[in-house]
């Protein structure tokens, strides 16, 4: 089907669309790092597309800010929220509220901006009240209001200033060194501004293009259009989507390649991926499909699929089929599945695909049993000439650290198993284990970690693909659990980005259950989750029946610069002391009290925080009275400058 008919077909999420043609005047004094333009007639002007999906209580904004004028160095863009609505944590710019007003400041990456070239910047919001308020109506350019056209402006001092590209996408931005920016921890958009809806898939790379596979499940639609509602166990399957792309960022959607009325309808349909058949010259999609295995064949890599054959067993496997599964095809071009055995998921398989033309999988090589419980989300890649097998705890839906095992050998020799460094701090940036392939460039190369954030089922929070690098140090993979990192595919390297959050677990999702040692976190007594979050399902509380001191922190590296701690409270009020802080950063400590009543969720900050040594202490201690209690969440620390 096409994108334009898929598109009419959607029952859509809530998503609005402002586009403002601004013009901005450039001051000279009275706005930081003002922009300053080339020529000694210098225009002035600029277009903001500001595009939101909402939720109860909350939304996300994606803003594009298109330079209509002569080029700048630098940028700031003001605009006014409606009554209730709050800025939460944002990307690829600093922003500031004071009360309604809004500011964003560019940063040292997209600051820039040649004539008409763009960047993508945005935010998640919170808002008061049963209805979303509304968007912007007006924009300002450098502190100027907008008046819908180009100005000319005299400039007493020419200056060069380099320009950047546009970017297309509302959920990534220019990076630097020619790179793009990966967010993470939101709902990623396709190049048309609609939802990617891409679950348990998998990528294929043909020429300088990756092709992402994935299943859209009719939940996830509904998780989407009102996440504040929790999770739901709607996984029936509505088809298969396919994305396209070349830097690893910019997703354009092609298609659904497979639909639940090309199966005949379907029960289950998920853990998929493919491959190109060399013998045959066809692709062919391999699935889950109720019970079993189906294939599906197409001509090219982003056409229409057609059902070809399916399986309903494979041999030397426990109970025959797969638990979870995903496709690896190997340096020769023969491809595989590797996976678990369905029920118990104990076993670990690769089998390979039958080379005539990847239509049956061939019986099994059996090549780890887990001594310490099932394994799921199956994936397989290979680096340096050493295989890796990699899987999840079976915790359902749920976050999971990343068990690999390793192997010179495609089918056996592989390893004892162990946590992949990084994972388990967060619990994989609070995935499972979804994807993962190479990244092979003209300077370097990595691993891409897809990881499936089951929001629609589990409720842990906002975005259902959240991707992060793999580096490698000799043969150890090292998981860089990044919120915002800049990536370059031709290149086959990889930055982190200025915008990325520090703290790990920030939203206390990764635990799946009431923990009084929360993931990520070092905590004293009186500490645990709290059912109940600002996003998802938990919040960070400090409480007690009895008068009590609590105490809840992370130790972080960090480069040296300028950062802003936040995190959004509820306070009963009445404590002795209670702060979020910052401390052992190279200075003396940073409060901010959050002893008064707090009743509703609000956003709390440090800002200038001056890292000089490398590393930063970060938490919330209280010392309260009985019946006293803190809820925290979604926390950030973000470099400024």
């Amino acid at each position: 089907m096409s994108e334009s008919n898929d598109q009419g077909r959607r029952s859509g999420p809530r998503t609005r669309v402002r586009v403002a043609a601004v013009a901005a005047m450039v001051l000279t004094a009275g706005v930081a790092a003002v922009g300053l333009t080339t020529n000694a007639s210098a225009a002035s002007g600029c277009q903001v597309a500001y595009t939101t999906t909402t939720w109860s209580g909350g939304f996300t904004a994606n803003i594009s800010v298109t330079n209509l004028g002569s080029p700048l160095t630098s940028w700031t863009l003001g605009f006014t929220l409606p009554g209730g609505e709050a800025v939460g944590q944002g990307w690829s710019a600093t922003f500031n509220q004071s009360g309604q007003q809004v500011t964003a400041a560019s940063v040292d990456y997209n600051g820039a901006l040649g004539t008409n070239a763009s960047t993508g910047i945005g935010f998640n919001g919170t808002f008061s009240g049963s209805a979303y308020p509304g968007d912007p109506t007006s924009f300002t350019l450098n502190g100027v209001a907008c008046t819908g056209k180009v100005t000319a402006t005299p400039s007493a001092t020419p200056s060069a200033s380099p320009s950047r590209t546009a970017s297309p996408s509302p959920s990534v931005s220019p990076g630097p060194a020619g790179g793009a920016v990966v967010q993470n921890d939101v709902f990623w958009k396709d190049t048309s501004g609609n939802p990617i809806y891409s679950q348990g898939g998998g990528v294929l790379k043909v020429g300088n293009t990756y092709y992402w596979y994935g299943a859209k499940y009719n939940g996830a639609v509904t998780y989407y259009n009102n996440p504040g509602a929790g999770k739901n166990g709607d996984t029936s399957f509505n088809a298969i989507t396919a994305y396209s792309s070349t830097d690893l960022a910019h997703w354009k959607f092609e298609g659904n390649v497979l639909t639940a009325a090309d199966l005949g309808g379907a029960g289950w349909v998920g853990r998929i991926g493919v491959a190109r058949n060399p013998n045959t010259g066809k692709y062919v999609l391999i699935s889950q499909l109720n019970s079993g295995l189906v294939f599906a064949t197409s001509s090219t890599p982003n056409g229409h699929f057609t059902k070809a054959a399916t399986q309903a067993t494979i041999g030397n496997v426990v109970n025959d089929m797969t638990g979870d599964q995903s496709v690896f095809v190997d340096d020769d071009g023969q491809a595989y599945l590797a996976f678990s055995n369905v029920r118990g998921r104990s076993h670990l398989y690769v089998a390979r695909l039958r080379p005539s033309d990847y239509l049956q999988v061939e019986p099994a090589a059996n090549i780890f049993n887990s001594s310490a419980g099932g394994r799921e989300g199956n994936v397989m890649f290979k680096h340096a000439g050493t295989y890796y097998f990699c899987s999840s705890d079976l915790h359902g839906w749920n976050a999971s650290h990343t068990y690999c095992i390793t192997s010179s050998k495609v089918s056996s020799g592989y390893s004892s198993e162990f946590v992949m460094q990084g994972t388990d701090a967060d619990f994989s940036h609070v995935t499972q284990t979804g994807l993962a392939f190479a990244v092979n460039g003209s300077a370097g190369s990595f691993v891409m970690f897809g990881g499936d954030r089951w929001s629609d089922f589990a409720g842990n929070g906002i975005g259902y693909n959240q991707w992060v690098p793999v580096s490698f140090n000799g043969k150890t993979p090292i998981f860089n659990s990044l919120s915002q990192w800049n990536v370059d595919a031709a290149a086959g390297t990889w930055s982190v980005g200025r915008g990325n959050n520090y703290v790990l677990n920030p939203s206390v999702e990764a635990d799946r259950v009431s923990q009084s040692t929360m993931a990520g976190w070092t905590g004293s007594a009186n500490v645990a989750n709290h059912s109940g979050g600002h996003t998802g399902r938990w919040s960070m509380a400090q409480s007690a029946s009895s008068a009590y001191t609590a105490n809840v922190y992370q130790n972080i590296s960090v480069p040296n610069g300028t950062y802003t701690l936040s995190a959004w409270v509820k306070s009963s009020g009445g404590q002795k002391s209670a702060n979020l802080y910052a401390k052992n950063y190279g200075g003396g400590q940073l409060n901010r009290s959050i002893s008064q009543s707090i009743s509703n969720w609000t956003q709390v900050s440090i800002t200038g925080i001056t890292v000089s040594n490398g590393s930063i202490q970060v938490g919330v201690s209280s010392d309260a009275n009985a019946g006293n209690w803190i809820y925290a969440d979604d926390f950030s620390l973000v470099r400024t400058s």
